[in-house]
């Protein structure tokens, strides 16, 4: 499992709803607030849940990766309404989506340190 190719992915949603701000260019607000659909979901509700569940590093990861996605698709209800500038505003540091991507990365650090402690 490589997680930081996984912290990768959700800094580009992040990019993707920037991209999406700048252009004032609608998206799909559901496919921004699920958990479940992006890679790092698939493998958290899938083989993740069968191999770490009960592990603190994984329940944080979990939460932290429902978080950004809840995060993200109110972002992504603020653009598909047009509150574009609502929509800056909440992807700007200190925001609670940028909580999230901080919440999201540093829960992506712990789980890769509790993965190779448990490897080796």
């Amino acid at each position: 499992m490589d997680f930081q190719e996984h912290a990768n992915q959700h800094h580009h949603i992040r990019e993707a709803l920037v991209a999406a701000v700048n252009e004032r260019r609608a998206v799909d607000p559901a496919a921004f607030r699920s958990d479940r659909l992006c890679p790092l979901g698939c493998w958290i509700h899938g083989d993740g849940a069968r191999l770490w569940a009960g592990n603190h590093a994984f329940l944080g990861l979990l939460e932290a990766h429902r978080a950004f996605h809840q995060q993200a698709g109110s972002v992504a209800d603020q653009i598909s309404r047009g509150q574009w500038a609502q929509a800056q505003r909440s992807l700007r540091h200190g925001s609670p989506f940028a909580m999230a991507v901080a919440d999201l990365a540093a829960a992506l650090r712990r789980m890769r340190a509790t993965a190779g402690t448990l490897a080796a």
